[in-house]
């Protein structure tokens, strides 16, 4: 298992520190074009919210997988052993869920809608920027799994209880 994540680790961190890095060449371009060039890009904008879209949707799955997600958990927090472990896996399940439930059936469904559309400037099909939410939901399901799978070997990364424990994990 261990295996798996770290190779999922690597390809979405991968992915996710590319396109950043595309995302940031491309706006120094547009700087560039509309203040230096005085002839604005027309295709940066189009690109860069392209961009933002997969990085929001790869990036919260990435961040899903490491058990970084911005959550509530005085429930985890208070809880030991068991009690813990049943709440931990009941997070992944409801993650499971959403990804399995919503994210996968909707975003297939929206890039078959969208397959015949293009985008006005770039002129790509709508369903290569749809596609980002089936892949988010594959992408979370995995994860899901993963995580469950580390909490049922005991593996399974606890949320910090405090402020100083959030602080010391940071450095």
């Amino acid at each position: 298992m261990n295996a798996i994540r770290s190779v999922l680790d690597r390809l979405t961190g991968a992915f996710c520190c590319v396109l950043l890095s595309v995302m940031i060449v491309v706006v120094v371009w547009q700087v560039v074009s509309r203040y230096v060039l005085n002839d604005p890009s027309t295709f940066s904008e189009e690109l860069l919210r392209f961009g933002v879209i997969w990085l929001s949707l790869v990036g919260a799955a990435y961040v899903a997988g490491k058990n970084k997600h911005m959550s509530i958990n005085i429930l985890v927090e208070h809880a030991t052993g068991r009690k813990r472990a049943a709440l931990q896996i009941l997070i992944q399940v409801f993650f499971l869920l959403f990804a399995l439930g919503i994210l996968l059936p909707g975003g297939v469904r929206a890039v078959g809608l969208t397959g015949q559309q293009l985008s006005p400037v770039l002129q790509i099909p709508m369903s290569y920027i749809y596609a980002a939410i089936p892949t988010c939901g594959v992408l979370i399901a995995i994860y899901a799994l993963l995580n469950i799978a580390d909490v049922v070997r005991g593996a399974g990364e606890t949320p910090p209880s405090s402020m100083q424990e959030i602080l010391a994990s940071e450095d």
